[in-house]
């Protein structure tokens, strides 16, 4: 089992159009990019989908057996995608967070997307893996997710100005092999609809997982920490970077 991002980044990207900060100007140097926070987990040649910010998503997946995809909240970076995958000729589950509006016409067109709203704590069994609905403080109503495997526990917590105690409590009692979490701000920002890297790093040590990381980071955030040298005690997942198990 592996678990691939496909963006660790927030919903700008990077670099981000007509910015000329040093970050920026360095993604465009090396013809990288990093899109908006988004993976997958693949097991025996099958992937489960933990948001679609990418419209482009639909052709990674072209001829892969897609087993389900997980939102977080339906908000454009997350759910994009969604409005090419809804063309696919083989039917889709999208598990998501109670939403009355969604995204643009997901619900009034749903094509080939059977959505199905789960509730806080709700489990969802996909073959040998299990996937519960975290409940996570942003601007809209937002699911973490808790994916449990035969041997390999793993917290996926983006978008978030901070957790819940019930979602606190719930993994407090797991033992958590790896923990993703949203860090969008650097430290001169403590409010808003993201953590910053202290406030999350504060979370990772809370829950004590033994693998911490960030994610959904800005350009801004990299070039804070770049310029001013900060030394992080959990680091950024990066770009495209995958975890095997």
């Amino acid at each position: 089992m592996k678990l691939k991002f496909i963006g660790s980044s927030d919903s700008a990207g990077i670099p981000v159009v007509n910015c000329s900060c040093n970050i920026c100007k360095d993604y465009r140097k090396r013809n990288k990019k990093n899109l908006s926070t988004c993976a997958f987990l693949e097991v025996d040649n099958s992937y489960i989908l933990f948001d679609a910010g990418d419209d482009s998503i639909n052709t990674f997946f072209d001829l892969k057996e897609l087993k389900a995809i997980f939102l977080t909240h339906f908000h454009a970076d997350h759910c994009m995608g969604l409005l090419r995958l809804r063309y696919s000729a083989i039917a889709l589950e999208c598990y998501h967070p109670s939403d009355q509006n969604g995204f643009s016409d997901l619900f009034k067109h749903k094509h080939s997307i059977e959505y199905k709203e789960l509730k806080a704590f709700e489990e969802i069994k996909i073959g040998d893996i299990t996937v519960t609905a975290l409940p996570l403080l942003h601007s809209k109503n937002c699911f973490g997710y808790f994916i449990k495997s035969n041997n390999t526990t793993i917290a996926y917590l983006t978008d978030a100005s901070s957790l819940p105690s019930s979602t606190l409590e719930f993994l407090k009692e797991k033992d958590l092999d790896y923990t993703f979490i949203d860090a969008c701000y650097d430290e001169r920002k403590n409010s808003g609809n993201h953590l910053n890297y202290l406030q999350a790093s504060a979370i990772l040590d809370e829950i004590e997982t033994k693998n911490g990381y960030l994610m959904h980071i800005s350009h801004e955030t990299m070039q804070y920490i770049e310029n001013k040298r900060i030394k992080l005690k959990y680091r950024y997942v990066i770009d495209d970077e995958e975890f095997n198990f």
